[in-house]
């Protein structure tokens, strides 16, 4: 059996009468550390004790000594009954203590003790019932941190800890936030603090394994201010032209912000790009916004439910084998079981199914055809691909000699639109996207045509057909 002891936040006089009894009682001692201020008075008492303290000097993770620690705790635990000590509360912040509670070989036992909680709610002024988040130094990296809450940092060790947390704490609270560093809270003549801007906590020079941080509300910001103002605009007294918008009337301005996100990617324009990501962010708000509104499903919702698409469709990375590593996979292989999982998850009424027609016209056709040709419809080689636009175009130069309205000018918008998707299969042969090769041949177009015009020497609508043509050609030249 193994017995773990809260060994308070420091004061020997916080230490419970339960936990001393259990500790100078203990036949087998262990200590996670030394380094803590009770650590004196178990001497005192001629207590005899093993420590870990030289394992954390080894170049090892704190996740690896964590392991080790316990694996040793275990062995020894199932031959004989020992005592565990930690500093504070085992149940708070103790790595060590989740991982032998989460284990069934060995019974463990827990005496608890103070933890350095009940301390800094007093230091600090701090009631824990408004909200107060609390939080791990070591696990900021791997928790949701809401600013416009009061946070408490644990487990600030060192100026490096505090380096790492400072960048960690940043991404959600202004760089000049004013925090409150405490030390040795509650323990007597131990305790000190310090308020500081955030990006200069690491400059702190008496931190130590008894700090932690406390982090006073901030304005919002990032996505959840997004989110507050968009419900201000559409709440009674906000905006009268955001209250009366619907997501078929926002529709257009997806599409729009969509493709002006495209268009700052083409232009390589770094700075056009974040603001036009933030538009296109702005439209997803505003349908969570409406949604929430009517109980269906909100931002959180949203989030959650592509996060769990991500990790489904990812086993390669966030499944392991038994050798606790995840394999190595070529991307045609990353790319041959996504399609497979999205099978899995919407059983499809046709091999064609599932390609939104709302895309852009050239970008659904490539679709479609690549859909196709995985069920087996598709031609053995380009040159298949060829004579078929060949054929195409002979109907369309058929349907061209009668355009006239009616039949003759459905047929003629057919055989165009035949010709089209001929044209796209046989880009599909070549890996070409035929939406990229005509935006290509958009730009193209305008830099020859502006050209052409400096070319002209002023209006155009004075030349012949021959003299433009002649114009055009010398315009492709530069160009290209």
């Amino acid at each position: 059996m193994i017995v773990v002891v809260g060994l308070g936040p420091g004061d020997v006089g916080d230490l419970t009468r339960r936990a001393e009894q259990v500790l100078r009682q203990a036949r087998r001692l262990f200590l996670r550390t030394r380094v803590h201020p009770t650590v004196a008075a178990l001497e005192a008492w001629g207590l005899i004790f093993e420590t870990f303290d030289d394992w954390y000097r080894q170049e090892l993770t704190f996740e690896e000594v964590y392991h080790a620690i316990v694996t040793r705790l275990l062995a020894v635990g199932s031959q004989e009954d020992i005592v565990y000590a930690v500093p504070g509360n085992p149940l708070v912040g103790e790595t060590t203590v989740s991982l032998l509670l989460a284990q069934q070989g060995v019974p463990i036992t827990i005496i608890p003790g103070l933890s350095g909680l009940e301390m800094s709610y007093a230091c600090l002024g701090v009631d824990p019932a408004g909200g107060l988040q609390v939080v791990d130094a070591m696990q900021l990296d791997h928790q949701e941190i809401l600013p416009d809450r009061p946070t408490l940092v644990l487990q600030l060790w060192s100026s490096r800890v505090a380096s790492e947390a400072k960048l960690s704490l940043m991404r959600y609270f202004p760089d000049e936030h004013l925090v409150t560093v405490v030390r040795g809270a509650g323990v007597s003549g131990q305790e000190r603090r310090a308020v500081v801007p955030l990006f200069t906590l690491d400059r702190v020079s008496w931190i130590d394994h008894l700090t932690s941080l406390y982090l006073p509300p901030a304005a919002l910001r990032g996505v959840r201010r997004l989110e507050s103002l968009m419900h201000r605009l559409r709440a009674p007294g906000g905006c009268p032209w955001d209250a009366e918008q619907t997501h078929q009337s926002l529709r257009r301005y997806c599409l729009e912000e969509a493709y002006e996100v495209v268009e700052a990617i083409d232009q390589e324009d770094d700075d056009a790009l974040e603001e036009e990501l933030g538009d296109l962010l702005l439209q997803v708000v505003f349908h969570c916004e409406l949604a929430a509104e009517t109980g269906k499903w909100s931002l959180s919702e949203v989030a959650d439910r592509v996060c769990d698409k991500l990790v489904a469709r990812h086993p390669h990375v966030f499944s392991t084998h038994a050798g606790g590593e995840a394999p190595v996979l070529a991307t045609t292989e990353v790319l041959r079981r996504w399609d497979d999982l999205k099978r899995q998850e919407k059983p499809a009424t046709s091999a064609v199914a599932g390609v939104p027609l709302a895309l852009p016209a050239l970008v659904a056709s490539e679709k479609l055809q690549t859909k196709a040709a995985a069920a087996g419809f598709a031609w053995p080689d380009w040159q298949g691909a060829l004579r078929k636009l060949q054929e195409e175009m002979q109907e369309l130069c058929q349907a061209l000699e009668t355009p006239g309205e009616g039949e003759s000018r459905a047929a003629l918008i057919h055989e165009i639109g035949d010709v089209l998707t001929a044209l796209v299969n046989l880009a599909r042969f070549f890996a070409i996207d035929p939406e990229q090769a005509l935006r290509d041949a958009n730009t193209r177009f305008i830099r020859r045509f502006e050209t052409m015009e400096l070319l002209a020497g002023g209006s155009m609508k004075d030349k012949s057909l021959a003299e433009l043509l002649a114009l055009w050609s010398r315009a492709k030249k530069p160009v290209g």
